[in-house]
């Protein structure tokens, strides 16, 4: 093969081997800088290939790098002379002019080219991809704008000006583009959307984009994507509430059926402005049973509230209530059934948990089980809900039942690893820690990282606590005040945390002291002692297992509880900064970024 290789070098013509290495030294030469050794050889080049634009780049650079202009112009006038229909080498000789502060007659030539587009548009392309290789996009937009003055085609070029118009940041004709394609055609709403989005950092540039969304929905009434845009101007501005006053006011005009209504609903849900989706999901309910989307607005906006409740941002007593009401009303108007059933389990928790109304619960738990068509994993589920407000009763035999018959049904299941981790938390509030421990080991690998999370922190401390060399004592009396919080025996709760210290002074248990202490108060909603604890936590037991715990609890403290946006948001970013691999910081990250916009920061 080698021989081959040889009879084949020598069999190509000389002139093309000369060429060759001509062309690797000139580039070698250019690559290293040095241009008056490249620029010998690019001449020659391009003298026995005129028609090559890698050879005609490549010299020009080295001219301009040697700023030998004179000898440019003249490869220039040569080429345009050649290629009289080219525009590349007409817009570089008024570039090189450039180069040498001839900006006068620079501008004449282009604006002559440009003029020329008026008699005959179809270089239009050409000229414009020139003036842009020269750095010169105002002249490319001015190119395809002459274009379509002569084709009187208002679109023309749509695309390539949208791009300019990002690429130089001239935002309002962006609008004006977006708005030209969106009235030739519905389907280019998308793409108009897809440019848009660009325009929302600079306050006037949004005014001018509702402006001109008003002047559309005037002048088309009857075309609908105009109101959509609208409303998606307001959404992207996170002005949510703007966003429902508009779909509100839309939908009554059209006489509609809430739908607009509905899906800003979920999008103010994805985005935690809980207040604004109770709105659109109200305002639906009230256009009456009749309605399109009556069902579909009870059941979101039970949603909503449950989740307001459960997420800690309204937990009030008065809110609760309020919400217990209502899903009472709405199991009375829609019936106890396998559709609604998600529901009742929802009361029964509200009924448990913060109503503390255990006989309630269990009734309302109970009763799932006698609903037909109701899915097995659903009621499996509910068991475990049952279990729990046996354990809070106080009824731990019934509980422990409960957990293992669901923890046997679904093995190596995500539900039946959620049993599992309860059983071994109630073990371990009745003092049998070997079993809890060898049952919180096993989850250690749980599928749910949740789960495997709150397995292998239990383990831990009972590990920390149970060794050679230490009594169970001190780890038996947390666990008792453990349990007298999920129960909700607050007051009790805190009696045993308080003697702790001088029971068991400087105990491995100090930082879980503080942190039950963090909880016991939140729950009390004596925030100004829950604040004070959690950043003892944080400052004293920054290095351990329960400092992102403590800094994600400070956080929602601050935004969902104080109000107080900045200090939320510093307190995220000190937990996804410092703690990179917690469990918390993707929900950390998806609330920093919130508030950041709220904030303009």
């Amino acid at each position: 093969m080698k021989f081959i290789g040889f009879l084949l070098l020598f069999s190509m013509p000389l002139a093309a081997l000369c060429q060759g290495n001509e062309e690797e030294l000139a580039a070698e030469f250019l690559n290293n800088k040095e241009f008056d050794k490249a620029v010998i050889l690019y001449e020659k080049l391009l003298k026995k290939d005129f028609t090559s634009p890698y050879y005609y780049q490549n010299l020009m650079t080295c001219y301009l790098e040697l700023k030998d202009y004179s000898e440019a112009e003249k490869m220039v006038k040569r080429q345009s002379k050649r290629f009289q229909d080219n525009y590349f080498y007409k817009v570089d000789l008024g570039f090189l002019w450039q180069q040498q502060n001839r900006n006068t007659e620079a501008f004449e030539i282009y604006n002559l080219l440009i003029e020329s587009l008026n008699k005959n548009p179809s270089p239009c392309l050409q000229l414009a991809t020139a003036f842009l290789r020269r750095d010169l996009p105002d002249l490319s937009i001015s190119s395809y704008i002459a274009a379509r003055k002569s084709t009187k085609n208002e679109t023309l070029y749509a695309e390539n000006l949208l791009d300019l118009y990002v690429l130089t940041k001239r935002n309002k004709a962006l609008i004006l583009e977006c708005f030209a394609i969106t009235k030739t055609s519905d389907e280019n709403l998308e793409k108009a959307k897809g440019y848009l989005y660009r325009v929302f950092e600079n306050q006037s540039d949004i005014e001018y984009l509702k402006e001109n969304c008003l002047l559309a929905i005037q002048k088309f009434p009857n075309r609908p994507i105009f109101d959509d845009l609208f409303i998606w101007t307001f959404i992207q501005n996170r002005d949510f509430e703007g966003a429902f006053r508009q779909s509100n006011a839309i939908d009554k005009r059209e006489r509609g059926d809430g739908n607009r209504l509905i899906d800003l609903a979920e999008i103010c849900l994805s985005n935690q402005d809980f207040e604004t989706a109770v709105k659109c999901y109200n305002n639906v309910i009230l256009y009456g049973q009749s309605g399109a989307n009556f069902a579909n607005a009870n059941y979101g906006l039970l949603d909503i509230k449950y989740q307001i409740i459960t997420s800690g941002y309204n937990d009030s007593a008065s809110y609760v209530n309020e919400t217990v009401a209502q899903i009472i009303q709405f199991l009375a108007t829609f019936g106890k059934t396998s559709n609604t059933s998600l529901y009742i389990k929802e009361l029964a928790d509200l009924y448990m948990f913060y109503q503390h109304d255990i006989s309630k619960a269990i009734s309302f738990l109970e009763e799932i089980n006698t609903i037909p068509g109701v899915q097995a994993r659903f009621l499996a589920e509910t068991k475990l809900q049952l279990a729990d407000a046996y354990l809070v009763s106080g009824d731990i035999w019934e509980a422990q039942l409960l957990y293992s018959q669901v923890d046997k049904d679904y093995k190596e299941d995500p539900l039946g690893q959620e049993a599992k981790l309860r059983n071994a938390r109630l073990s371990y509030f009745n003092a049998d820690f070997d079993w809890a421990k060898e049952q919180l080991d096993i989850l250690k690998t749980a599928t749910s990282q949740l789960i495997s999370n709150d397995a292998i922190e239990l383990s831990l401390m009972i590990q920390e606590n149970t060794g050679f060399d230490s009594t169970t004592d001190a780890l038996k009396e947390f666990a008792k005040a453990d349990l007298l919080i999920f129960q909700n025996n607050l007051t009790k709760a805190m009696e045993l945390l308080n003697l702790f210290p001088y029971k068991f002074p400087k105990h491995e248990l100090d930082d879980d002291i503080l942190f039950a202490k963090a909880r016991t108060m939140e729950k009390q909603k004596n925030l100004t002692l829950a604040i004070k604890f959690y950043e003892t936590v944080v400052a004293q037991y920054g290095y351990d297992i329960l400092a992102d715990n403590a800094l994600y609890h400070l956080a929602r403290i601050y935004d969902f509880k104080l109000k107080d946006k900045q200090k939320a948001k510093e307190t995220y970013e000190k937990l996804i900064f410092e703690y990179t691999s917690s469990l918390f910081s993707v929900e950390a990250r998806k609330r920093q970024k919130i508030l950041k916009d709220e904030l303009g920061s």
